[in-house]
This record gives C-alpha cells, sequence and structure tokens, in this order.
C-alpha cells in the first residue's frame, strides 16, 4: 500500500482522518527533509535534472532548415588541441549531449602507456576539456591488470535517456584470425559533466562500435560480430552471436526507434562464398528478420568496413551506407519485406567511401564526405526522393594528407564534425577534427 497516496492509514486501527491527515504531512515533511539534508547521488541527480528528450537528441543528431545554397560545399574550420605523443588519430568517435557539446575520443597504435583519451568540446567558447584516459579510468574502477591496455576508443558517443552517455574501448595488441585482442574490450558511461566514468562491462571481443534507442545500449563486439545489450533500465545485460567470418568487423551497426539492432551477419555457403544479410534482432534480442544487402561484397573481408556511416531522419527512418558506398533505407515501422530497401550507390558516380552521412533537415536531403579511391574528398548532396546526387569538393587544402573516418555527429547550430588524422612532420600523424558549417 502507497501510504502517501491514501486519505489516511490505521495504526492500531484507531487513528481518525485528521489524526492520519497530521501524521502523513509530518511523514512528507520529514522525508523532503531527509531527502534535502543528504549530498544526492550522482545517478538520483541526474534523473532529477533529467528533461523530455527530443527524438533527435536520442538519436544524436540536430535538424536544421536547408541552406540557401544546397550544393556548395561547406566551409571547414580546424579545431586544434594538444594530445599526448602516442595519440594520432580519431576513428569516428564522436557524439554529442543533449544540449549540444561535442565529444571526441582520440586513439593510439600503442605507446608505453596503451591508452585512449576522451575530451569534451563546447561550440560556443571553443573550449576543449580533457575527460581522462582508459587506462586511468580502469584504474579507478578497480578493473585494472598489470599491463592492461585499450589503446583505441572506436565508438559513437550517445547519451541515453538516463542522462549517462555511453561508449566503449578495446585493445588491438594480440588480435589474429579468431583470436581477440589480449585485453578484449570494456563498455563505458558517464555523466557529461563528470571528468570520470563507470566501468559497466569486460569483453573478450574488442568492442568498436556503440548505439542504442534510448534505453537499450547495444555494444558490437568482434570477432564474430557477438552483440551486447545493457538495459539503463534494468542493468540487466545480454547478448548474441551474429556472426562473422574471415577477421571481418563492421565499423558500425544501427539501432531504430523501437530497439532493434540491425547487425551484418556473414556465413559461408556450400560453394565457399561469403554470403552477407542484415540481421534484425528485437530488444529481446530474439532474431526477427535478415535481409540481403547487395553492395556488401569484398574479395578481402578483412579490409572491408562493413556499415560506415548512417542517419536517422524526422520520422524515426534510418539510412546507412556500406564501405563501397551502397546506400540503404530502413523503416522501423514497417513490417513488410520492404523494410530494409538497397538504394544503390549514393555517389553519383559509383563506388565510393562515404564514412561521415548525415541529414540536413530530417526530411529528404542527406549529405555526406565521400572521396573515391585516393581522390581529394568530396561533398555529396543526395535527394532521396529523386534519388539523384551532386557533389562539391571539400576545401582542404592546407590539409596534409588527411585520412577521414565516420561520423554522424553535429551540434546545436548544425555544424557537422568530420574526424581523422593527418600527416605530422615530427611524428607520423596526428589526430584531425573538422567543423563544417553551411550557409
Amino acid at each position: 500500500m502507497n501510504f502517501l497516496n491514501k486519505g489516511y492509514f490505521a495504526v492500531n486501527g484507531n487513528l481518525s482522518l485528521v489524526q492520519n491527515f497530521a501524521r502523513n504531512s509530518m511523514l512528507v515533511f520529514s522525508l523532503i527533509l531527509m531527502l534535502t539534508g543528504c549530498e544526492k547521488s550522482p545517478e538520483i541527480a541526474a534523473k532529477a535534472e533529467l528533461p523530455e528528450r527530443s527524438f533527435a537528441n536520442r538519436a544524436g543528431t540536430v535538424f536544421t532548415p536547408l541552406p540557401k545554397d544546397l550544393f556548395t560545399a561547406p566551409t571547414v574550420m580546424e579545431i586544434k588541441f594538444d594530445v599526448p605523443d602516442s595519440i594520432d588519430a580519431i576513428w569516428g568517435a564522436t557524439g554529442r549531449d543533449d544540449i549540444g557539446r561535442i565529444y571526441f575520443g582520440t586513439s593510439s597504435h600503442g605507446g608505453d602507456y596503451g591508452s585512449s583519451f576522451l575530451y569534451q568540446y563546447t561550440p560556443e567558447t571553443g573550449g576543449i576539456v580533457k575527460q581522462s584516459d582508459v587506462v586511468t579510468e580502469l584504474k579507478r574502477n578497480n578493473v585494472y591488470s598489470e599491463g592492461m591496455r585499450q589503446n583505441k576508443l572506436h565508438s559513437k558517443f550517445y547519451q541515453a535517456d538516463d542522462g549517462y552517455l555511453y561508449f566503449s574501448s578495446f585493445d588491438e595488441g594480440g588480435e589474429a584470425e579468431g583470436i581477440n585482442p589480449t585485453w578484449g574490450g570494456n563498455l563505458w558511461r558517464k555523466l557529461p559533466n563528470d571528468r570520470h566514468w563507470q566501468h559497466l562491462l569486460t569483453t573478450e571481443e574488442a568492442l568498436v562500435a556503440v548505439n542504442t534507442n534510448g534505453r537499450y545500449v547495444y555494444a558490437l563486439g568482434y570477432w564474430d560480430h557477438v552483440l551486447y545489450q545493457y538495459d539503463t533500465e534494468t542493468s540487466k545485460i545480454k547478448k548474441v552471436i551474429v556472426g562473422s567470418t574471415q577477421m571481418h568487423a563492421s565499423r558500425n551497426f544501427i539501432v531504430d526507434e523501437l530497439g532493434h539492432a540491425y547487425v551484418p551477419k556473414l556465413t559461408v555457403n556450400d560453394f565457399n562464398e561469403i554470403e552477407v544479410l542484415l540481421a534484425e534482432y528485437d530488444s529481446q534480442l530474439k532474431l526477427v528478420a535478415t535481409y540481403p544487402l547487395p553492395s556488401y561484397q569484398s574479395d578481402n573481408f578483412e579490409n572491408h568496413h562493413g556499415i560506415v556511416g548512417y542517419t536517422s531522419m524526422k520520422n524515426s527512418d534510418i539510412y546507412f551506407i556500406s564501405a563501397d558506398g551502397g546506400l540503404y533505407h530502413i523503416k522501423p515501422f514497417d513490417k513488410s519485406a520492404k523494410k530494409v530497401q538497397y538504394k544503390g550507390m549514393m555517389h553519383p558516380d559509383g563506388n565510393a567511401y562515404i564514412s561521415s552521412l548525415f541529414s540536413i533537415d530530417g526530411e529528404g536531403i542527406l549529405v555526406g564526405v565521400s572521396q573515391k579511391g585516393n581522390e581529394k574528398y568530396e561533398w555529396v548532396i543526395y535527394d532521396s526522393g529523386l534519388e539523384l546526387a551532386n557533389t562539391a569538393l571539400l576545401p582542404l587544402n592546407w590539409i596534409k594528407k588527411p585520412l577521414l573516418y565516420g561520423s554522424l555527429t553535429r551540434d546545436r547550430y548544425g555544424a557537422f564534425y568530420i574526424v581523422g588524422w593527418q600527416k605530422s612532420q615530427t611524428r607520423g600523424h596526428v589526430p584531425l577534427l573538422l567543423k563544417l558549417a553551411l550557409d
């Protein structure tokens, strides 16, 4: 019985309504004093301060009006910041919180420390704050073993409905065909204003990607495309082995508004050919359906990056890109065989690597950063209604041999964030963070 919601409650069976009302009032007042007189835990404080979230926030994006000249390339600004000498790249590890602050994770290829670092960028001020690194947080959370390394923060950063940002890290050392890296992967969360993290899960697999619908946080591990699910309401963890082959790992996967996860499934048929399907799992991790992925083909799947770019529309539809430039459309609420549709190549000239994909207004226009072979980077504008595309050269003349990788992140003003690395005269490569804006 919830006595705070009753008109009276009985003690020894003979309290009057007035006495009960007074007693209840004192109880409520005492409870308020107890709560306000104690320091709130971060979890209670986070839940108490949570506003109602928009779909755009749950999808980790923002929608803005179309620019006056849709077919002009955006202006590009490089955001510079200092990193340890061992840090050389940002491999698509970007995200935002609900008020538009940007997060990015830097990675290394080793170094004495063997760690990766998280940063927060505030667009209004241009300020960048380092928010710890993986090895430091492993030690703080008492899950560190001597010699442990986690050289990559590779996943996207998503704020979930509980107010926390979720992301993953992993180690590359020792990995080989069918052999997981020495120190596996870890799933993390942190409050946006907290520089330290909470450890949720250690896995044998490298956790390469994270996605969520707000309640269910999913992480994808390799090898064999192992899908983990963390329920933010119950803290329960589940997993399912989707399946993959030949050291292949998709760099991303999809989660829709219903909490269904879509992961590439690779199998070898009786003719020793690799077949690829998109496997859909519901929030109970039960297989719902599989769909063909015609463009998801390769003679060397070890070097194929799988799903590289994706973005959401206002109606909750999702578009995603395979590493060769094939564009796909997911309609989450469609129960027919047309739920996942192949739209052809997004680039007007065919195959291209389009790892960063965005919707501008959430209606019909998609844009992305594209490269064909070793050619210069382009801005691709795609009309999903007409299924037609145009390109414009990205102005990157001052960047030294850039390698740009996947992002879907926009700030509250609509700017796009593109990441990767560039050549350095002093130490090989350094991380690259670019801010793109449309007039």
